[in-house]
This record gives structure tokens, sequence and C-alpha cells, in this order.
């Protein structure tokens, strides 16, 4: 079947079509909105077709949930590499802290006195 001939087949009545017209028209029309009607004439017409279209959505649902699960997947690693970046990013701030009041000549016993509860 040559698709550039489908979309005189897709004008067809449904009773008029051969099985591998049926078969084409369903799968080159599935997606378009506006030839939905016809689309679900076939599935009422052609068991097969209608079993290869519960099978499809089936697959498609499956795909939904595997990508609604993979995004919050990756949701939940993103939230957590934050937390240790601003972890890491916190002690660096707090060596840079200390190593500065080492160098203003503050003991590390003033230092601990001083800072050293904030935990």
């Amino acid at each position: 079947m040559e698709l550039s001939k489908l979309d005189k087949v897709v004008e067809k009545r449904i009773e008029e079509m051969k099985p591998q017209e049926l078969w084409a028209v369903y799968f080159r029309y599935l997606t378009d909105k506006s030839k939905r009607r016809k689309i679900n004439e076939i599935v009422k017409h052609e068991e097969g077709i209608a079993m290869a279209s519960e099978v499809l959505m089936t697959i498609s649902r499956d795909e939904v949930e595997r990508a609604r699960l993979m995004s919050e997947y990756k949701y939940q690693l993103d939230a957590q590499s934050k937390l240790v970046h601003a972890k890491r990013e916190g002690i660096r701030e707090g060596e840079k802290n200390i190593i500065t009041l080492l160098k203003s000549g503050k003991s590390p016993d003033e230092i601990i006195s001083k800072y050293g509860d904030r935990g």
C-alpha cells in the first residue's frame, strides 16, 4: 500500500476498504485528530485492529507512568545533589571563616568558645 494513496483511501466507507487498507489508514491517521471518527469506526469494525489499539493504549499508559516515575526520580536526585552541594559550600565557608579568625590573631580556644556552639 502506497502511503501517498491513503488520502483517497481514507475517504472510502469502512465497508469498502480491504483489510490492508484498514490497517494502513489506522496506522497512518491514528494520531490525526481530524480523522478520529474514521479511526473509531475502523476499531469498531475490525476486531484485530481493536485488539492492537488496546495494546497501544496500554503501552502508552505504561510509557506515561514510566516518564512520570523517571521525572520524580530525577527531581529527588537533583534535590539530594543540591543538599550535598550546599553542605560542601557551608563547610568551605566555615573553614574560610576559621582561617580568617586565626589570621586575625584569635586563638583556637577563643574561636571555639565564641563560635563553637552554633551547630
